[in-house]
Protein backbone atom coordinates (compact mmCIF):
# COMPACT_ATOMS: atom_id res chain seq x y z
CA UNK A 1 0.00 0.00 0.00
CA UNK A 2 1.45 3.78 -0.99
CA UNK A 3 1.64 6.44 1.37
CA UNK A 4 -0.91 8.23 -0.64
CA UNK A 5 -3.53 5.33 0.14
CA UNK A 6 -2.44 5.05 3.66
CA UNK A 7 -3.75 8.97 3.78
CA UNK A 8 -6.62 8.07 2.10
CA UNK A 9 -7.98 5.38 4.12
CA UNK A 10 -6.99 6.64 7.32
CA UNK A 11 -9.11 9.85 6.51
CA UNK A 12 -11.65 7.23 5.92
CA UNK A 13 -11.35 5.50 9.08
CA UNK A 14 -11.25 8.79 11.05
CA UNK A 15 -14.52 10.07 9.44
CA UNK A 16 -16.25 7.00 10.22
CA UNK A 17 -15.43 7.03 13.84
CA UNK A 18 -16.28 10.73 14.11
CA UNK A 19 -19.71 9.46 12.54
CA UNK A 20 -20.36 6.94 14.65
CA UNK A 21 -19.21 8.95 17.83
CA UNK A 22 -20.88 8.52 21.01
CA UNK A 23 -22.91 11.24 23.18
CA UNK A 24 -23.20 10.96 26.93
CA UNK A 25 -26.16 12.29 28.45
CA UNK A 26 -25.44 13.26 31.51
CA UNK A 27 -28.70 14.51 33.14
CA UNK A 28 -32.37 15.54 31.90
CA UNK A 29 -34.23 18.59 33.28
CA UNK A 30 -38.06 19.33 33.21
CA UNK A 31 -39.48 22.51 33.53
CA UNK A 32 -42.88 23.81 32.90
CA UNK A 33 -44.42 20.70 34.99
CA UNK A 34 -46.34 22.71 37.43
CA UNK A 35 -49.12 20.30 38.33
CA UNK A 36 -48.00 17.52 36.76
CA UNK A 37 -45.36 14.93 38.26
CA UNK A 38 -41.80 14.77 37.43
CA UNK A 39 -42.18 11.15 37.19
CA UNK A 40 -45.33 10.95 35.01
CA UNK A 41 -43.04 12.77 31.90
CA UNK A 42 -40.09 10.56 32.58
CA UNK A 43 -41.92 6.97 31.82
CA UNK A 44 -42.25 8.30 28.73
CA UNK A 45 -39.30 9.44 28.01
CA UNK A 46 -36.58 6.92 26.15
CA UNK A 47 -33.28 8.04 27.17
CA UNK A 48 -31.65 7.71 30.43
CA UNK A 49 -29.02 9.66 32.57
CA UNK A 50 -25.77 8.36 32.72
CA UNK A 51 -26.12 6.30 29.19
CA UNK A 52 -24.37 6.82 25.87
CA UNK A 53 -25.81 6.83 22.79
CA UNK A 54 -24.64 7.42 19.19
CA UNK A 55 -25.81 10.82 17.34
CA UNK A 56 -28.61 9.11 14.89
CA UNK A 57 -30.07 7.36 17.67
CA UNK A 58 -30.43 10.07 20.23
CA UNK A 59 -32.20 12.14 17.65
CA UNK A 60 -34.23 9.54 16.97
CA UNK A 61 -35.03 8.81 20.55
CA UNK A 62 -35.99 12.48 21.14
CA UNK A 63 -38.49 12.68 18.68
CA UNK A 64 -39.85 9.30 19.98
CA UNK A 65 -39.73 10.76 23.25
CA UNK A 66 -41.47 13.98 22.32
CA UNK A 67 -44.66 12.67 20.91
CA UNK A 68 -44.82 9.95 23.68
CA UNK A 69 -44.99 12.84 26.18
CA UNK A 70 -47.35 14.44 23.61
CA UNK A 71 -49.86 11.29 23.77
CA UNK A 72 -50.32 11.89 27.50
CA UNK A 73 -52.78 14.44 26.51
CA UNK A 74 -51.85 16.32 29.05
CA UNK A 75 -49.51 19.30 27.57
CA UNK A 76 -50.07 21.44 24.66
CA UNK A 77 -46.45 21.75 23.49
CA UNK A 78 -43.48 19.24 24.54
CA UNK A 79 -39.81 20.25 23.16
CA UNK A 80 -36.84 18.53 24.16
CA UNK A 81 -33.84 20.28 23.58
CA UNK A 82 -29.47 19.27 23.88
CA UNK A 83 -27.16 21.59 25.48
CA UNK A 84 -23.46 20.61 25.39
CA UNK A 85 -21.51 20.44 28.43
CA UNK A 86 -17.44 21.50 27.49
CA UNK A 87 -17.15 18.69 25.56
CA UNK A 88 -19.27 18.12 22.53
CA UNK A 89 -19.43 14.58 23.45
CA UNK A 90 -21.36 15.00 26.71
CA UNK A 91 -24.60 16.86 26.83
CA UNK A 92 -28.09 17.32 29.07
CA UNK A 93 -31.32 17.69 27.69
CA UNK A 94 -34.08 20.30 29.01
CA UNK A 95 -37.71 18.98 28.22
CA UNK A 96 -39.88 21.70 28.34
CA UNK A 97 -43.71 21.39 28.51
CA UNK A 98 -46.37 23.77 28.35
CA UNK A 99 -49.42 22.23 30.41
CA UNK A 100 -52.90 21.99 29.03
CA UNK A 101 -55.88 23.20 31.33
CA UNK A 102 -57.14 20.31 33.47
CA UNK A 103 -60.62 20.87 34.70
CA UNK A 104 -63.09 21.23 31.67
CA UNK A 105 -66.88 21.90 32.98
CA UNK A 106 -67.99 21.95 29.80
CA UNK A 107 -72.66 22.62 28.77
CA UNK A 108 -72.90 21.27 25.65
CA UNK A 109 -75.87 20.59 23.03
CA UNK A 110 -74.93 17.50 20.61
CA UNK A 111 -76.67 15.24 18.27
CA UNK A 112 -77.37 12.09 19.39
CA UNK A 113 -77.60 10.12 15.67
CA UNK A 114 -74.62 7.97 14.60
CA UNK A 115 -72.85 10.78 12.68
CA UNK A 116 -73.39 14.00 11.33
CA UNK A 117 -75.10 12.82 8.23
CA UNK A 118 -77.20 10.77 9.37
CA UNK A 119 -78.57 14.01 11.57
CA UNK A 120 -79.06 16.21 8.36
CA UNK A 121 -80.61 13.21 6.94
CA UNK A 122 -83.28 13.71 9.90
CA UNK A 123 -83.49 17.35 8.73
CA UNK A 124 -80.92 18.32 11.89
CA UNK A 125 -84.44 17.53 14.08
CA UNK A 126 -83.76 19.62 17.34
CA UNK A 127 -85.35 17.02 18.98
CA UNK A 128 -82.93 14.39 18.59
CA UNK A 129 -79.85 16.70 20.42
CA UNK A 130 -78.84 16.11 24.19
CA UNK A 131 -78.10 18.65 26.53
CA UNK A 132 -76.28 18.92 29.64
CA UNK A 133 -72.78 19.25 31.29
CA UNK A 134 -69.03 17.39 31.20
CA UNK A 135 -67.09 17.63 33.55
CA UNK A 136 -63.41 15.89 33.12
CA UNK A 137 -60.92 16.44 35.64
CA UNK A 138 -57.75 15.33 34.12
CA UNK A 139 -54.28 15.11 35.34
CA UNK A 140 -55.46 14.60 39.40
CA UNK A 141 -52.88 14.77 41.73
CA UNK A 142 -50.21 15.80 38.48
CA UNK A 143 -50.29 11.69 38.54
CA UNK A 144 -52.35 12.04 35.08
CA UNK A 145 -55.05 10.90 36.74
CA UNK A 146 -59.05 11.27 34.66
CA UNK A 147 -62.39 11.77 36.52
CA UNK A 148 -65.14 12.24 33.90
CA UNK A 149 -68.69 13.34 34.98
CA UNK A 150 -71.59 12.82 32.64
CA UNK A 151 -74.89 14.81 33.11
CA UNK A 152 -76.82 14.51 29.60
CA UNK A 153 -80.45 14.47 28.93
CA UNK A 154 -82.66 15.42 25.92
CA UNK A 155 -83.06 12.90 23.48
CA UNK A 156 -80.94 10.25 25.31
CA UNK A 157 -80.71 10.36 28.99
CA UNK A 158 -77.19 9.35 30.54
CA UNK A 159 -75.56 10.17 34.11
CA UNK A 160 -71.82 8.26 34.00
CA UNK A 161 -69.05 8.35 36.47
CA UNK A 162 -65.32 7.00 34.77
CA UNK A 163 -62.25 7.08 36.62
CA UNK A 164 -58.84 6.19 34.83
CA UNK A 165 -55.43 5.77 36.58
CA UNK A 166 -52.65 4.81 34.07
CA UNK A 167 -50.12 3.55 36.95
CA UNK A 168 -51.38 2.59 40.58
CA UNK A 169 -47.69 4.57 41.41
CA UNK A 170 -44.67 5.58 40.54
CA UNK A 171 -42.93 2.70 40.98
CA UNK A 172 -45.79 -0.23 39.37
CA UNK A 173 -46.76 -0.89 35.84
CA UNK A 174 -50.40 -1.69 36.73
CA UNK A 175 -52.82 0.69 35.99
CA UNK A 176 -57.12 0.82 36.24
CA UNK A 177 -59.93 1.96 34.85
CA UNK A 178 -63.67 1.95 36.48
CA UNK A 179 -67.08 2.66 35.22
CA UNK A 180 -70.27 2.79 35.99
CA UNK A 181 -73.38 4.52 33.96
CA UNK A 182 -76.68 4.56 33.65
CA UNK A 183 -78.72 5.44 30.37
CA UNK A 184 -82.15 5.39 29.08
CA UNK A 185 -83.95 6.35 25.63
CA UNK A 186 -87.85 7.61 24.60
CA UNK A 187 -86.56 6.45 20.95
CA UNK A 188 -85.85 2.91 20.12
CA UNK A 189 -83.28 1.61 17.72
CA UNK A 190 -84.79 -1.71 17.41
CA UNK A 191 -84.52 -3.38 14.15
CA UNK A 192 -82.75 -2.67 10.72
CA UNK A 193 -84.65 -2.97 7.33
CA UNK A 194 -83.17 -1.90 3.82
CA UNK A 195 -80.27 -1.36 5.87
CA UNK A 196 -80.87 1.52 8.10
CA UNK A 197 -82.05 1.52 11.17
CA UNK A 198 -85.70 1.42 12.54
CA UNK A 199 -86.62 3.38 15.35
CA UNK A 200 -89.82 3.12 17.89
CA UNK A 201 -91.34 5.60 19.95
CA UNK A 202 -94.91 6.25 21.25
CA UNK A 203 -94.90 9.22 24.03
CA UNK A 204 -93.49 7.22 26.68
CA UNK A 205 -90.25 7.95 28.63
CA UNK A 206 -87.77 5.64 29.20
CA UNK A 207 -88.13 2.90 26.56
CA UNK A 208 -85.02 1.31 27.31
CA UNK A 209 -82.89 1.65 30.29
CA UNK A 210 -79.69 0.24 30.63
CA UNK A 211 -77.10 0.30 33.40
CA UNK A 212 -73.28 -0.75 32.74
CA UNK A 213 -69.97 -1.16 34.84
CA UNK A 214 -66.61 -1.54 34.27
CA UNK A 215 -63.56 -2.68 35.76
CA UNK A 216 -60.05 -3.08 33.84
CA UNK A 217 -56.73 -3.25 35.07
CA UNK A 218 -54.10 -3.32 32.92
CA UNK A 219 -50.00 -3.68 32.86
CA UNK A 220 -47.46 -2.06 30.61
CA UNK A 221 -44.93 -4.96 29.85
CA UNK A 222 -42.08 -2.13 27.86
CA UNK A 223 -42.81 1.23 26.64
CA UNK A 224 -44.94 -0.04 23.59
CA UNK A 225 -47.05 -2.81 24.90
CA UNK A 226 -50.03 -3.00 27.33
CA UNK A 227 -51.70 -6.35 28.51
CA UNK A 228 -56.14 -5.97 29.60
CA UNK A 229 -57.81 -8.19 31.98
CA UNK A 230 -61.54 -6.99 32.72
CA UNK A 231 -64.74 -7.95 33.73
CA UNK A 232 -68.17 -6.18 33.04
CA UNK A 233 -71.95 -6.38 33.56
CA UNK A 234 -75.25 -4.49 32.04
CA UNK A 235 -78.55 -4.53 32.90
CA UNK A 236 -81.28 -3.67 29.83
CA UNK A 237 -84.64 -3.32 30.35
CA UNK A 238 -87.30 -2.88 27.51
CA UNK A 239 -90.80 -1.51 27.78
CA UNK A 240 -93.36 -3.94 27.20
CA UNK A 241 -94.71 -1.84 24.44
CA UNK A 242 -91.65 -1.96 21.99
CA UNK A 243 -92.38 -4.41 19.09
CA UNK A 244 -89.62 -6.71 18.83
CA UNK A 245 -89.05 -10.27 19.63
CA UNK A 246 -85.37 -10.65 19.32
CA UNK A 247 -83.64 -7.34 20.94
CA UNK A 248 -82.96 -9.26 23.94
CA UNK A 249 -82.29 -12.98 24.29
CA UNK A 250 -84.61 -15.75 24.53
CA UNK A 251 -87.22 -13.23 23.07
CA UNK A 252 -87.72 -11.31 26.99
CA UNK A 253 -87.91 -7.47 27.43
CA UNK A 254 -84.65 -8.01 30.32
CA UNK A 255 -80.82 -9.15 30.19
CA UNK A 256 -78.05 -9.29 31.72
CA UNK A 257 -74.64 -9.74 30.58
CA UNK A 258 -71.62 -10.56 32.26
CA UNK A 259 -67.93 -10.06 30.51
CA UNK A 260 -64.75 -11.15 30.86
CA UNK A 261 -62.26 -9.81 28.61
CA UNK A 262 -58.67 -9.96 28.02
CA UNK A 263 -56.60 -8.53 25.34
CA UNK A 264 -53.60 -7.06 24.65
CA UNK A 265 -51.67 -3.78 22.54
CA UNK A 266 -48.76 -2.40 20.84
CA UNK A 267 -48.44 0.89 20.01
CA UNK A 268 -45.72 3.00 18.49
CA UNK A 269 -47.65 5.89 16.86
CA UNK A 270 -46.52 9.06 16.78
CA UNK A 271 -49.72 10.96 17.29
CA UNK A 272 -52.82 8.66 18.74
CA UNK A 273 -54.82 11.16 17.89
CA UNK A 274 -53.64 11.41 13.98
CA UNK A 275 -50.58 9.41 13.55
CA UNK A 276 -48.29 9.93 10.08
CA UNK A 277 -45.65 7.10 11.52
CA UNK A 278 -45.82 4.19 13.16
CA UNK A 279 -47.80 1.09 14.11
CA UNK A 280 -50.96 0.02 16.26
CA UNK A 281 -51.64 -3.68 16.79
CA UNK A 282 -54.57 -4.98 19.33
CA UNK A 283 -56.00 -8.33 19.82
CA UNK A 284 -59.01 -8.68 22.29
CA UNK A 285 -61.30 -11.81 23.60
CA UNK A 286 -64.31 -11.73 25.50
CA UNK A 287 -65.84 -14.08 26.53
CA UNK A 288 -69.97 -13.16 27.75
CA UNK A 289 -73.10 -14.28 29.12
CA UNK A 290 -76.47 -13.16 28.75
CA UNK A 291 -78.75 -14.27 31.21
CA UNK A 292 -82.57 -14.02 31.61
CA UNK A 293 -84.50 -17.07 31.74
CA UNK A 294 -82.03 -19.00 30.57
CA UNK A 295 -78.19 -18.60 30.21
CA UNK A 296 -76.77 -17.63 26.67
CA UNK A 297 -73.08 -17.94 25.86
CA UNK A 298 -70.73 -16.11 23.39
CA UNK A 299 -66.96 -15.50 22.87
CA UNK A 300 -65.99 -12.18 20.45
CA UNK A 301 -62.67 -12.20 19.70
CA UNK A 302 -61.44 -8.67 17.74
CA UNK A 303 -58.96 -7.35 16.29
CA UNK A 304 -57.03 -3.99 14.65
CA UNK A 305 -53.84 -4.07 12.74
CA UNK A 306 -52.87 -0.48 11.47
CA UNK A 307 -49.41 1.19 9.84
CA UNK A 308 -48.52 4.71 8.48
CA UNK A 309 -45.19 5.87 7.48
CA UNK A 310 -43.61 8.96 5.67
CA UNK A 311 -42.75 9.19 2.42
CA UNK A 312 -41.22 12.59 2.14
CA UNK A 313 -41.22 15.45 3.94
CA UNK A 314 -44.40 16.22 3.34
CA UNK A 315 -46.20 12.73 2.22
CA UNK A 316 -47.38 9.94 4.16
CA UNK A 317 -49.53 6.40 3.98
CA UNK A 318 -52.01 4.93 6.26
CA UNK A 319 -53.04 1.43 6.18
CA UNK A 320 -55.94 -0.27 8.36
CA UNK A 321 -57.52 -3.74 9.39
CA UNK A 322 -59.77 -4.04 11.68
CA UNK A 323 -61.66 -7.64 12.00
CA UNK A 324 -64.51 -9.26 14.51
CA UNK A 325 -65.98 -12.85 14.72
CA UNK A 326 -68.45 -13.93 17.46
CA UNK A 327 -68.70 -17.69 18.15
CA UNK A 328 -72.74 -17.55 18.79
CA UNK A 329 -74.61 -17.49 15.49
CA UNK A 330 -77.69 -15.96 16.65
CA UNK A 331 -77.00 -13.18 18.96
CA UNK A 332 -80.30 -11.06 20.38
CA UNK A 333 -80.34 -8.37 18.42
CA UNK A 334 -78.87 -5.82 20.66
CA UNK A 335 -75.31 -7.53 20.15
CA UNK A 336 -75.10 -7.75 16.46
CA UNK A 337 -74.26 -4.38 15.57
CA UNK A 338 -70.77 -4.54 13.12
CA UNK A 339 -70.42 -2.14 10.36
CA UNK A 340 -72.39 1.71 10.22
CA UNK A 341 -71.83 2.00 14.62
CA UNK A 342 -68.07 2.45 15.50
CA UNK A 343 -66.95 0.96 12.51
CA UNK A 344 -67.67 2.66 8.96
CA UNK A 345 -66.66 2.23 5.75
CA UNK A 346 -66.68 5.70 4.20
CA UNK A 347 -69.58 6.36 2.06
CA UNK A 348 -72.06 4.17 3.72
CA UNK A 349 -72.40 6.90 6.56
CA UNK A 350 -76.11 5.95 6.22
CA UNK A 351 -76.44 2.43 6.65
CA UNK A 352 -75.57 -0.30 9.00
CA UNK A 353 -75.18 -3.79 8.59
CA UNK A 354 -75.50 -6.11 11.55
CA UNK A 355 -73.71 -9.37 11.38
CA UNK A 356 -72.12 -12.26 13.73
CA UNK A 357 -68.85 -11.53 11.75
CA UNK A 358 -67.31 -8.31 10.28
CA UNK A 359 -64.43 -6.48 8.70
CA UNK A 360 -62.98 -3.46 6.85
CA UNK A 361 -59.99 -2.18 5.69
CA UNK A 362 -58.79 1.21 4.91
CA UNK A 363 -55.98 2.73 2.84
CA UNK A 364 -54.80 6.64 2.45
CA UNK A 365 -52.27 8.67 0.71
CA UNK A 366 -51.74 12.04 2.93
CA UNK A 367 -50.44 15.63 1.98
CA UNK A 368 -49.65 18.20 4.80
CA UNK A 369 -51.16 21.32 3.09
CA UNK A 370 -50.27 23.82 6.19
CA UNK A 371 -47.72 22.60 9.41
CA UNK A 372 -48.10 26.12 11.74
CA UNK A 373 -46.51 24.12 15.24
CA UNK A 374 -46.42 27.06 16.95
CA UNK A 375 -48.97 29.28 15.66
CA UNK A 376 -49.09 32.38 17.44
CA UNK A 377 -52.61 33.71 18.92
CA UNK A 378 -51.66 37.03 20.60
CA UNK A 379 -55.89 37.36 21.06
CA UNK A 380 -55.86 34.47 23.03
CA UNK A 381 -55.99 35.81 26.83
CA UNK A 382 -54.86 32.84 28.64
CA UNK A 383 -50.92 31.90 28.14
CA UNK A 384 -51.06 28.51 28.04
CA UNK A 385 -53.57 28.63 24.60
CA UNK A 386 -51.40 31.15 23.05
CA UNK A 387 -49.57 28.87 20.69
CA UNK A 388 -51.85 26.88 18.44
CA UNK A 389 -50.27 23.80 16.58
CA UNK A 390 -52.57 23.67 13.33
CA UNK A 391 -52.01 21.11 10.83
CA UNK A 392 -53.79 20.58 7.94
CA UNK A 393 -53.84 17.48 5.29
CA UNK A 394 -55.27 16.74 2.10
CA UNK A 395 -55.95 13.09 1.87
CA UNK A 396 -57.02 10.39 -0.82
CA UNK A 397 -58.19 7.17 0.27
CA UNK A 398 -60.25 3.96 -0.65
CA UNK A 399 -62.14 1.90 1.74
CA UNK A 400 -63.90 -1.83 2.03
CA UNK A 401 -65.49 -4.06 4.55
CA UNK A 402 -68.13 -6.85 4.89
CA UNK A 403 -70.36 -8.20 7.41
CA UNK A 404 -72.72 -10.90 7.61
CA UNK A 405 -76.20 -12.77 9.49
CA UNK A 406 -76.77 -16.39 8.26
CA UNK A 407 -80.83 -15.49 9.66
CA UNK A 408 -80.42 -11.62 8.08
CA UNK A 409 -84.03 -10.03 7.38
CA UNK A 410 -84.19 -9.98 3.04
CA UNK A 411 -84.59 -6.65 3.03
CA UNK A 412 -81.17 -5.97 3.86
CA UNK A 413 -79.28 -6.14 0.85
CA UNK A 414 -75.74 -4.70 1.81
CA UNK A 415 -75.63 -8.26 4.33
CA UNK A 416 -72.95 -10.10 2.88
CA UNK A 417 -71.73 -7.99 0.20
CA UNK A 418 -68.72 -6.82 -0.63
CA UNK A 419 -68.77 -2.98 0.07
CA UNK A 420 -66.21 -0.22 -1.25
CA UNK A 421 -65.75 3.40 -1.80
CA UNK A 422 -63.01 5.85 -2.46
CA UNK A 423 -62.91 9.66 -1.71
CA UNK A 424 -60.86 12.45 -1.44
CA UNK A 425 -61.07 14.68 2.13
CA UNK A 426 -59.49 17.49 4.08
CA UNK A 427 -58.58 16.79 8.05
CA UNK A 428 -57.53 19.85 9.89
CA UNK A 429 -55.78 19.02 13.00
CA UNK A 430 -55.73 21.52 16.11
CA UNK A 431 -53.93 21.41 19.63
CA UNK A 432 -52.50 17.93 18.17
CA UNK A 433 -55.83 16.32 19.34
CA UNK A 434 -58.90 17.98 17.50
CA UNK A 435 -59.88 17.07 14.39
CA UNK A 436 -62.36 17.96 11.55
CA UNK A 437 -62.72 15.86 8.37
CA UNK A 438 -64.36 16.98 5.50
CA UNK A 439 -64.78 14.13 2.60
CA UNK A 440 -66.37 13.45 -0.79
CA UNK A 441 -67.02 9.74 -0.82
CA UNK A 442 -67.83 7.11 -3.99
CA UNK A 443 -69.19 4.14 -2.62
CA UNK A 444 -69.92 1.02 -4.56
CA UNK A 445 -73.47 1.64 -4.82
CA UNK A 446 -72.54 4.67 -7.12
CA UNK A 447 -73.79 7.02 -4.44
CA UNK A 448 -71.83 10.19 -3.88
CA UNK A 449 -71.83 12.45 -0.98
CA UNK A 450 -70.11 14.74 1.12
CA UNK A 451 -69.61 13.95 5.04
CA UNK A 452 -68.17 15.92 7.73
CA UNK A 453 -67.12 13.70 10.90
CA UNK A 454 -65.20 14.53 14.15
CA UNK A 455 -62.47 11.79 14.70
CA UNK A 456 -60.16 10.08 12.96
CA UNK A 457 -60.88 7.30 10.20
CA UNK A 458 -57.91 5.26 10.84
Amino acid sequence: MTSKHLYVFLLVLVGLSATAQDIFVSKITITGNTKTKEHVIRREILIQEDSTYTSTRLKDLIAQSENRVLNLNLFNTVNITRDTISDRDFVTLEIAVVEKWYIWPIPFVEFSDRNFNVWGGLDFDPARTNYGLYVFNYNLFGRNHTLKTKMKTGYHTKLGVEYRIPFLSSKTQWGLNTLIEYAAQNEVWYQTRNDSLQFFTNGKNNLIKTLKSKVEFSKRINPFSRIYIGASYENGQLDTSVPTSDYFSNSTGYQNTFGISLGQAYDTRDNIFYPIAGKFLSLRATAEGWKNIDWTPNLEISTKIQYFKKLRPKISTALAVFGTLKSNPTPPYSRRQVLGYNQIVRGFEYYVIDGTWGYTGNAAIRYQLVHKPKLKINLVPFENYKVLPLNIYAEAYVDVGQAGYKTNDPSNQLNGEFLYAGGLGLNVLLYNDRLLRLEYSLNSLQEGGFFVHFKKAI
